[in-house]
């Protein structure tokens, strides 16, 4: 199965990566910089790049044959939570639901799954 994981660069993204890649599955990471995550990646899962508010570049890849799993979101440990970092962080999760949302919409053949997951 091809499974594509938004926030797969983090630390929760990336162990699920393994594990997925172990069983053999394809692993796609999005990331807003592929380029300076790629060192830090399980070898096997490839990394496309996406804006993180819409489908655009990674929605083509979505078929039935897909699973689609949401674990994108700022960091809620990377400072103090003041009025414009708690929109920030609720925006940076919503946004992201709806690029997943998009990509769902626009495909021809829907994916087999989608998680939503969020802290």
């Amino acid at each position: 199965m091809r499974v594509i994981i938004t926030g797969g660069t983090g630390m929760i993204g990336r162990a699920l990566s393994q594990r997925l890649l172990k069983r053999g599955d394809e692993v796609i990471l999005l990331s807003r910089n592929p380029h300076s995550k790629k060192d830090e990646m399980p070898a096997g899962a490839q990394l496309e790049a996406w804006d993180a508010r819409s489908a655009a570049g990674w929605g083509k890849l979505v078929n039935s044959d897909t699973a689609i799993i949401n674990l994108a979101g700022e960091n809620l440990s990377s400072g103090r939570w003041t009025q414009a970092r708690k929109k920030s962080i609720i925006a940076s999760r919503v946004n992201a639901g709806l690029a997943v949302s998009q990509a769902v919409e626009q495909a021809e053949s829907k994916p087999a799954v989608v998680v939503q997951s969020s802290a």
